[in-house]
């Protein structure tokens, strides 16, 4: 279970001088100076703050200049201290495996008449050959983290493992909104549910792996289900990027069909 504490920065919370603007503080965390692993940062649409989530993984020495850099922007900021390590988390939701490598495969779709998978971008870095799949065409990581796999088996449809012998049709792509309930399927956790937390997230993976964009939810994910699907009812919203069991995060789905002139594979039946 995750500690969660949230703060109006760190001790008793400045005023915000009025150049400090929420646009200045974006800037600064995602400049050089303010990079540190096991965290991640956005705006809530809800309030118009920053909402900064640190992990207890973060290495110390350098939470607390992140931490006195929040401070100087007051109630711009909403800190968040969660218990927990920050990692990358290969029908939607199964297993897919090139002999060392372990991930779920995110959701079937088509491209001039060719069937390919989505799936997390760490998962295809190296571009691996997938068994009984087929080869990795395109990784999109770090700053964004989806892949593609051309699917060679001859089995592409569009549909998602629900891990109860039956299968979820997803027939239509959708935009995170925050409170959004939603599911993800995976080869690790099997189907888990909760709800989008926060949306435009930017995550530190470290090692200067910063995925930008991403979706956040209290959704329990872990290692073997990254690219896996994230779906609210028939619609396909994202595939598993990482977190850490208790804070997740996914990559919108909208961006890599987009980026790879995609469509969502037919329905099975």
């Amino acid at each position: 279970m995750a500690i969660v504490v949230v703060l109006l920065g760190c001790g008793v919370p400045a005023a915000a001088s009025p150049e400090l603007t929420v646009t200045g503080l974006l800037g600064a965390l995602a400049g050089p100076d303010a990079a540190v692993p096991d965290t991640a940062w956005g705006v809530d649409p809800t309030t118009g703050q920053v909402q900064l989530t640190v992990f207890s993984s973060a290495p110390t020495d350098r939470v607390d200049g992140l931490l006195r850099l929040a401070d100087r922007y007051g109630n711009k900021v909403r800190v968040r201290q969660v218990a927990g390590a920050l990692s990358e988390q290969v029908y939607g939701g199964d297993e897919i495996s090139d002999g060392q490598i372990l991930c779920s495969a995110g959701f079937n779709v088509t491209r001039g008449g060719q069937d390919y998978l989505l799936t997390a971008g760490h998962c295809t870095a190296g571009l691996p050959d997938w068994q009984n799949v087929g080869p990795s065409e395109s990784s999109n990581f770090p700053d964004t983290d989806f892949g593609l796999v051309r699917n060679d088996s001859g089995d592409a449809p569009g549909g998602v493992d629900m891990y109860d012998q039956s299968v979820r049709l997803v027939s239509s792509v959708g935009t995170a909104a925050v409170g959004e309930p939603v599911c993800a399927s995976g080869e690790a956790t099997g189907v888990t549910c909760g709800k989008v937390t926060a949306v435009d997230q930017t995550v530190d993976y470290g090692d200067g792996n910063v995925v930008h964009g991403l979706i956040e939810t209290d959704v329990h994910t872990d290692h073997g289900d990254s690219g896996g699907p994230l779906f609210d009812g028939n619609t396909g919203l994202g595939t598993v990027s990482g977190g850490d069991g208790q804070t997740d995060y996914f990559q919108p789905l909208s961006v890599e069909l987009d980026t790879y002139g995609l469509s969502l594979a037919a329905s099975p039946w």
